[in-house]
């Protein structure tokens, strides 16, 4: 969990050494903003509500004015009595001098700490340290964000084999988390550089289970604790016969549908009872920018092929290719040539079917402020939905979709906002 901190400074030296120690906490210290008056602070308080701002107790009021701590006192009360401006959650005290004791216990009593700053000296470095740890882990146990904290979130339905093939694909640097408060999942950061240069933080996890439920759930913890800008699902998935799919060929999902929802009934076609589905399908749409996205990678020739050659593992003779279209989530595995068939009368462009995504779609959807940019579900077709039914290309088929979502976090995502 990074933290979002403003420096209320004018000392170049102080400026440095607060950066040293920021690292590890925020996402760039360079990108830190620096204010040198109680002026510039406000204006940049007017904008962004701050998790910490940094204040020393010796700032001018405006650029060129002499320090005073009556400004940084100013700057106190008015950060926490005018609707102007965005109260920061937490303020910490700096200066080198010692000469401000009829202002310490006001200082004391408006900040979580005062430190005494002295040049190279390590333990106000160390208690700023402790300060920052502790404002982490407040952050992260309470949710307090107003900014996305990852940049990617992937999950998968199992940890073998698409979690586990996922991971390689991705990176191989990848770090587990370990989280005091929820011990069901398991969680695994790395960060990679896309094209232009930029480090994208990924974190990563598996449901301990199959089907929308798990994945809804795990997919809403995913983004209430991490804030991803952008959510994928990779894995394995049925491509329907008559759409030119091949095994290992990856559907990313248009539109998403819970392919149960409806009401099953009885009736009678004069030789005895039968069960009659009558489906009411709320379909979740892909959002229009990632969809143009994946409407450009189908023509993408070259990746296909480098994607193909690239596994090492058993593949199909055919070439590999891309589809976009609709897809139904379904809580259990199908071979059924004629459960198909029921379905694709309410969808007939539908593509494939599996058994997570719409949960995925569905949290994401409707969690609360900052939800994730847009939700994606990348499967790669492992079997075609028959009685032939085979784990032979199920660790390709996860390879594929999880190197395509790779091509695209690195060359095609906006990370800039």
């Amino acid at each position: 969990m990074m933290l979002k901190v403003l420096i209320v400074d004018d000392t170049q030296e102080k400026i440095l050494e607060i950066r040293q120690v920021l690292k590890g906490f925020v996402k760039d210290p360079n990108d830190v903003p620096i204010c040198g008056s109680v002026r510039d602070a406000l204006k940049e308080c007017s904008k962004t509500r701050y998790d910490l701002v940094i204040l020393d107790l010796f700032i001018p009021s405006h650029s060129g004015e002499m320090p005073d701590p009556n400004n940084a006192k100013d700057f106190l009360k008015i950060i926490k009595c005018d609707d102007d401006f965005i109260c920061p959650v937490f303020i910490i005290g700096i200066t080198r001098k010692q000469d401000i004791s009829e202002y310490e216990s006001f200082f004391e009593a408006e900040t979580l700490k005062v430190l005494w700053y002295a040049e190279n000296e390590e333990s106000w470095k160390a208690q700023l340290k402790n300060r920052l740890e502790f404002l982490c882990g407040v952050k992260r146990n309470i949710g307090i964000t107003y900014e996305y904290d990852y940049d990617v979130a992937i999950i998968n339905a199992l940890q073998s084999p698409e979690h586990d093939i996922m991971k390689r694909t991705l990176s191989n640097n990848w770090k587990e988390l370990n989280l005091p408060d929820d011990k069901s999942t398991t969680y695994y950061e790395t960060e990679i550089t896309n094209k232009k240069g930029k480090k994208v933080r990924c974190i990563s996890c598996y449901a301990p289970q199959m089907a929308s439920v798990a994945s809804a759930t795990l997919a809403a913890k995913v983004i209430l604790r991490f804030h991803p800008q952008y959510l994928f699902m990779t894995g394995i998935c049925a491509g329907l016969k008559g759409n030119g799919i091949g095994f290992g060929d990856v559907l990313i999902a248009s539109h998403v549908w819970d392919g149960m929802s409806g009401k099953i009934k009885e009736e009678s076609d004069g030789k005895g009872i039968e069960l009659v589905f009558e489906p009411d399908y709320h379909p979740i749409t892909l959002n229009t920018e990632m969809l143009n996205i994946a409407n450009r990678l189908k023509d993408k020739k070259d990746l296909c092929t480098q994607i193909k050659n690239d596994f090492d593992g058993e593949k199909p003779d055919s070439a590999l290719k891309i589809h976009v279209g609709q897809m139904t989530s379904v809580p259990a595995v199908i071979a059924s040539d004629k459960k198909i068939q029921e379905l694709k009368v309410h969808a007939r462009k539908l593509i494939g079917l599996e058994m997570e995504s719409y949960g995925i779609f569905y949290a994401a959807e409707n969690a609360h402020h900052l939800k994730p940019k847009f939700t994606v579900s990348f499967k790669s077709a492992s079997d075609l939905a028959d009685k032939d039914k085979t784990d032979k290309y199920q660790a390709y088929a996860s390879y594929t979709s999880s190197a395509l979502m790779k091509y695209v976090v690195e060359n095609e995502l906006n990370f800039d906002a």
